[in-house]
């Protein structure tokens, strides 16, 4: 697999977001690795270093794709995992059995699947013909 162009990835969500943006990780759930991409200016003393490492392991140890699949071994390959709470969405895409992207949305930003799956993969995978 090429390797996912973050920058372009984050250009994007801010464009397509703005303000409703509030984090973006990397992961890797096997090594349980992962890097913050992006945090929003006024998230930064709230969503503390060590507060990320917990929201994100915590996030690869539960919604990691291998688990997906196994609980809904009958619908295919997860390709992505949308979860609304009461102050954000979360919107897990997977790259491959154990690698993806976190995006943190305010809970007033619309996502439509497939339509944000395919444009953020087309973001981090672009076609090198165009």
């Amino acid at each position: 697999m090429a390797r996912p162009d973050y920058d372009s990835l984050l250009d994007w969500l801010r464009e397509r977001f703005g303000d409703d943006l509030r984090w973006v990780a990397s992961f890797d759930s096997d090594r349980f690795d992962y890097r913050i991409r992006y945090v929003r200016d006024d998230l930064r003393t709230e969503l503390t270093e060590q507060r990320l490492d917990v929201i994100v392991h915590r996030s690869m140890a539960v919604y990691n794709r291998r688990h997906l699949e196994d609980v809904y071994n009958y619908l295919g390959a997860a390709e992505c995992l949308v979860v609304q709470h009461d102050r954000a969405t979360a919107v897990h895409l997977y790259l491959d059995g154990a690698t993806g992207v976190v995006v943190k949305l305010s809970t007033d930003a619309e996502v439509t699947v497939p339509t944000f799956r395919e444009e953020a993969t087309a973001r981090l995978f672009p076609d090198p013909d165009r």
